[in-house]
This record gives C-alpha cells, structure tokens and sequence, in this order.
C-alpha cells in the first residue's frame, strides 16, 4: 500500500520524495556518475558554507536566471552534466523547493523521478506504507504530482484512480506534462528545451537517492535568517 502526500504532513514510515524539475534528476544523474554523495541547500549562501567543509572535493551546482552563482561549478543541467567527471565528488545543490519539502525527524526518505523509475520501483516495492510526496507540496510541483502518478500506478497497478493518477492520464507522454509545467516553461524561455528531454527519459539511471544526513546550521551562528537544513543523499542499495 502507498498514499500520496500533498500537503506536507509528517510522515513515520518510509517516504519517496518525487522531484522531477529542476534539482531531482540532477541529483539523481550525479550519483550514477559516481558521486560520492550530493547534499540538498536551501540557498547559496549555506551551499558555500557546506563547500567550505567539505573540501577540495565539494562541486557546487547552482543557479540564478540560467547562470551559475559566481564560485559555483556550474548549474543545474542534465545537458552540461551528463558525462561530466563527478567520480567521488561531494555535490551540493542549491535546491530550495526540494530542501523544503522534507520536515524535520523524516529519517527514512528515497528520492525518485522519472529517469530513475525503474530502479525505485524495483527496490521500493517491498518496503510497506510507502508515501510518495512530489516536491514542493502543499504546492506540489506540475511535474512532480505526474511522476508521483506514474509511480503510484505501476506500485498499485489494481488501486482506484487517485489525483496523481488521473493527472497522469492527461499527460500520457512525460516529455509533454513536463513542458507544461511552469517549472518546464522557465526552461523553455531560456532555450533549454532539451533539458525537459533528458529529464523525461523513463529508467535511464540505475541509482535510488537516499537520505543519509541532516546538517543544522543555527541562525546564530553562521548570521542567516533563520535556522536553516542541508540534506546529505547517497545512491541506495537494498
């Protein structure tokens, strides 16, 4: 049995995180290049206090407008990223929506996506009580609650139509729903289009992200706003 979480209440059992667009699949793509690990940060200035940490391995992976903070590495790009070489390399991301989809005292948490379907699927259908959460809930990302469907559907083939589902139905092509999505549609204003194809391709990565470590760092201490949450994820195996 697995129910879909839309509203972002806390959950005890195992849950799976879906983040299509924009940070998911990248981190999903790094660690089956072989990154030793990919942490999740809610905004640039965390994201360097984490690079300071973990040294001359870190690889900063960011964006504003299409461009990479200055100091990063790059930006959050299947295109620039496929092929490059990440081997043992500690990621960081700077993902707000995804950091924030997570609550505090969530320890057992997977991520999947669509191009990492087949592998989730395979290794997530024997844990009981899943939940499946898109990314950005109580405002779900477009693209998430689609992926959520997808996988939903092929966990409970025989279950009744549910939301995630019946979204799914209406985009029968994953490349399609992702365009419409607003997420998809920066994108394409910024003539990144091809980023929505590598992103839709179903099974192409071998890897479950898990959730492995969270890091506080207090308000006080580093000056932010706020007491804020980084997300250390690992590839996963059964």
């Amino acid at each position: 049995m697995c129910r879909v979480d839309l509203c972002l209440t806390p959950t005890q059992g195992p849950l799976v995180l879906v983040e299509v667009l924009p940070a998911g699949s990248v981190l999903t793509l790094l660690l089956a290049q072989g990154a030793a690990e990919v942490w999740v940060a809610p905004g640039p200035k965390v994201a360097r206090l984490l690079a300071e940490s973990l040294g001359k391995e870190a690889f900063l992976l960011g964006e504003a407008e299409g461009f990479p903070p200055e100091g990063f590495h790059g930006r959050l790009s299947l295109v620039d990223l496929e092929g490059a070489r990440v081997e043992g390399k500690r990621a960081v991301l700077v993902a707000p929506i995804l950091n924030a989809s997570l609550l505090p005292g969530e320890e057992e948490v997977y991520l999947a996506n669509l191009r990492n379907a087949k592998a989730a699927l395979e290794l997530l259908r024997p844990l009981p009580q899943l939940t499946l959460r898109p990314a950005g809930a109580p405002k779900p990302l477009l693209s998430a609650v689609v992926a959520a469907g997808f996988l939903q559907r092929r966990l409970q083939p025989e279950a009744p139509p549910t939301l995630t589902t019946a979204l799914l139905k209406a985009f029968p092509d994953p490349q399609e729903a992702l365009f419409q999505s607003p997420e998809g549609q920066a994108l394409h204003k910024e003539g990144r289009t091809e980023e929505l194809a590598r992103a839709s391709l179903i099974g192409v990565d071998p890897v479950v992200p898990r959730l492995a470590e969270v890091r506080l760092f207090p308000q006080r201490e580093f000056g932010l706003s706020q007491d804020r949450y980084a997300q250390r994820f690992v590839a996963w195996s059964a």
